[in-house]
């Protein structure tokens, strides 16, 4: 008898565990996020009520609706280096967004290919959001040797 009880709650907490690991289905992503800062192709984005006029930032909407407060793109989305902007201001595009797997999402955005492409989400809290873009095979390969060459870790 003790054997049965003992898979029974081995089994509700393995299901508990798994549900709690997907990120993407979690409410706290469905908010307005502005940029803090970005390394190496991760994205630190804070919790705000809405967008500041001169940060980059992007808001989840449940119907799979994504609003970017983004700075217009100057390169593909799978470029090797970013665009230095210092001074630009960032304006408003409309795209969708869906859950490519349980900590992974891919955004959309037709009009600005800056934000285009696949994340994975590897921090979500109350306060803070973490996205790492994922590149194709032939494109990390090249990120891998540029990250040799200069020392780059990440």
């Amino acid at each position: 008898m003790k054997k049965p009880i003992c898979i029974c709650i081995f089994s509700l907490f393995a299901a508990c565990a798994v549900k709690a690991q997907d990120r993407t289905a979690n409410p706290l992503l469905l908010q307005t996020w502005n940029l803090d800062k970005m390394d190496t192709y991760i994205y630190t984005y804070e919790k705000k009520d809405g967008f500041e006029a001169r940060k980059e930032g992007i808001r989840f909407q449940k119907n799979g609706k994504i609003t970017g407060n983004l700075i217009k793109s100057t390169l593909k989305y799978d470029a090797l280096e970013e665009p230095v902007t210092k001074n630009e201001k960032p304006d408003r595009y409309i795209g969708s967004w869906k859950k490519a797997s349980d900590s992974t999402v891919t955004l959309v955005f037709p009009y600005n290919t800056n934000m285009t492409g696949t994340f994975v989400i590897s921090k979500l809290t109350e306060n803070q959001l973490k996205l790492k873009k994922v590149f194709s095979a032939d494109i990390e390969k090249k990120l891998d040797s540029i990250r040799k060459t200069r020392n780059i870790s990440e």
